[in-house]
């Protein structure tokens, strides 16, 4: 049967950085037959207005996509034979770059053409920092839960670091005195 043999995986890359998505299908015919594979990028942000005309018109030759979404071929790779592999690679990355891309291969071994289609989702965080403050909360959560079982470790060490913060306190005090 044909299948993808390589897919491309949801990743998150700091803006700057070099980025690859991998994609490679095995198709279920003959080697004789052709294979496209094509690289798209689905973007579903809201401020993507600007570009709304041009991408809708790489829309019209795409009538499966989903409507209201706004989709952009990067790259098309053809292939005679059955199998094909195709990187994207996106280099130094912009925040404006995250989205959807999907890996399509249309493969004709029957004279129809069918669509496969994976996707993956590539998140852009600014240089050293979150993007959004709800992505801080999420960070933020799994370290609370792994702080809470610690805490409770054992009862001396719980007692020795209560004993620190009333000494730190206690010195606080003093230079508030002074």
């Amino acid at each position: 049967a044909a299948l993808f043999t390589e897919i491309p995986h949801d990743m998150t890359a700091q803006a700057g950085e070099d980025v690859e998505m991998a994609c490679s299908f095995r198709g279920s015919g003959s080697p004789s037959y052709s294979l496209e594979i094509q690289w798209w990028y689905v973007r579903n942000h809201k401020d993507w207005t600007d570009k709304q005309t041009w991408a809708s018109s790489q829309l019209k030759s795409s009538p499966q996509e989903e409507p209201g979404k706004d989709a952009t071929k990067i790259s098309v790779v053809k292939v005679v034979g059955s199998n094909i592999s195709h990187k994207l690679r996106l280099s130094r990355v912009k925040l404006e770059d995250e989205g959807t891309y999907e890996c399509r291969v249309i493969d004709s071994s029957d004279g129809k053409a069918r669509h496969h289609k994976v996707k993956a989702y590539l998140r852009v965080e600014a240089a050293g920092s979150p993007r959004h403050p709800q992505d801080t909360e999420l960070q933020g959560a799994p370290l609370a839960d792994l702080a809470m079982p610690g805490s409770a470790h054992g009862h001396h060490h719980h007692h020795h670091h209560k004993a620190g913060k009333e000494l730190k306190k206690r010195s606080a005090d003093t230079s508030c005195a002074l």
